[in-house]
């Protein structure tokens, strides 16, 4: 008896001991480390991201199915169509700076769930919202379009439905999409000297190299660390006019669409070896993670187990 009682106490000292050394352990990981972990276990919710109601392979300048992107956003001013956008939260978006630069929030307003922007009906489909805040990349250049980045938050979140659902953002463990094919989707020019489109649109561009890029016609000055261009050195397709501030996706390995880039800039659209430049989403993911503060993230299929 007297050993078994003499043995129980060295186990409980022992295991005293344990927990000491594991406590000590966690205060000697790095800050940085330990509000990462953090953030990543709080910032995602209940929910799916960039589920593409998809209908058929993407060929240049095809109409989407009706709500094939359900994250795809249109921004007005004083009732005019102006920029798209990208939902990535029940209350905000994403996109470009130069969107928003100069003008007053309050003047704006973003509609989720259209297609036909001439639909008599589309009222009973669609949802509109005016902004609470806008969040301009604090180190926009209008001159360069460097950081050509925003977010957007809603006056009042939306209800995530077959209609209206957000994208995912990056993996940011994936940084090269060199070579793969990115969508664009938009109501903009359908050339260069066109009209703005009324319905929305989707074509497919490949994702250039950043020597690539540095060898098109805007020459290696015109591209910063924030951009990548995608298009086709013959031209012909292209992002134009009125699609700034949408989105450039493409699905992951598991399936999900990802928003890698936000519509920026361009020099006419569809001109022969000067392709459509787009700000890097994946270089702006802590940006994007400290502007929408406590609201969380729809997972994709990479983080859902």
């Amino acid at each position: 008896m007297l050993m078994r009682v003499a043995f129980s106490l060295d186990s409980v000292l022992v295991l005293s001991l344990c927990v000491f050394i594991v406590l000590e352990s966690a205060r000697a990981v790095p800050t940085e480390v330990k509000s990462r972990s953090k953030r990543y276990l709080k910032g995602y919710c209940n929910c799916q991201c960039g589920v593409v109601n998809r209908q058929q392979r993407v060929v240049g300048g095809n109409i989407t199915k009706v709500n094939e992107f359900p994250w795809i956003a249109g921004i007005s001013h004083g009732g005019t169509y102006h920029c798209g956008a990208a939902l990535i939260t029940r209350r905000h978006l994403l996109t470009a700076a130069h969107c928003i630069n100069g003008f007053d929030f309050n003047e704006l307003t973003v509609t989720l769930g259209d297609h036909d922007r001439l639909d008599l009906d589309r009222h009973y489909s669609i949802e509109v919202r005016g902004l609470r805040s806008v969040r301009k990349h604090e180190h926009f250049d209008k001159a360069s379009f460097n950081n050509d980045i925003a977010i957007l938050e809603m006056d009042s979140p939306v209800d995530f439905n077959h209609r209206i659902q957000p994208v995912c953002l990056p993996n940011d463990e994936f940084l090269d999409y060199a070579g793969r094919i990115g969508i664009i989707a938009g109501w903009g020019k359908t050339k260069e000297k066109g009209e703005i489109s009324t319905v929305l649109r989707k074509v497919a561009v490949p994702v250039w190299s950043r020597r690539d890029c540095y060898n098109s016609g805007y020459g290696e000055r015109k591209i910063s660390e924030n951009m990548f261009c995608a298009g086709y050195p013959e031209g012909g397709i292209d992002a134009c006019q009125g699609d700034s501030g949408g989105p450039l996706q493409l699905s992951n390995s598991f399936g999900d669409m990802e928003i890698i880039g936000v519509v920026s800039w361009g020099r006419g659209c569809a001109r022969k070896n000067l392709p459509g430049v787009y700000t890097k989403v994946v270089n702006y993911l802590h940006w994007v993670e400290e502007s929408i503060e406590d609201e969380c993230l729809c997972r994709n299929a990479a983080r859902r187990f």
